[in-house]
């Protein structure tokens, strides 16, 4: 069995690795990533993932219809993620305006 530290750990680096602006990971997506690449169970990334929610480690973005599935799934970022998404954002209606006026 894994620390819950190391677990952890191996959760932030699998959002940093699949997270894009237009999509972000379900826990599921999350999940077969960290099974794939390294033996982490799936109790152990279902249990972490919303401790890490709950601590600000985690921040959820979004939500999106998943098969096999009557309700959305939530989407997972990392704080900084969002942040740069929003800057991102700010930065391209501020050129617009300015072009626009």
């Amino acid at each position: 069995m894994r620390p819950a530290g190391e677990i952890s750990l191996a959760i932030e680096q699998a959002v940093e690795q699949l997270w894009t602006p237009e999509r972000s990971p379900t826990l599921a997506e999350i999940a077969a990533h960290l099974m794939a690449s390294a033996p982490v169970a799936f109790n152990a990334i279902r249990n972490t993932v919303p401790k890490m929610k709950r601590y600000g480690r985690l921040v959820i973005c979004g939500q999106r219809k998943v098969p096999r599935r009557n309700r959305p799934a939530a989407e997972y970022a990392l704080p900084h993620q969002i942040n740069a998404a929003n800057e991102a954002d700010f930065v391209g209606l501020s050129q617009a305006m300015q072009l626009w006026g």
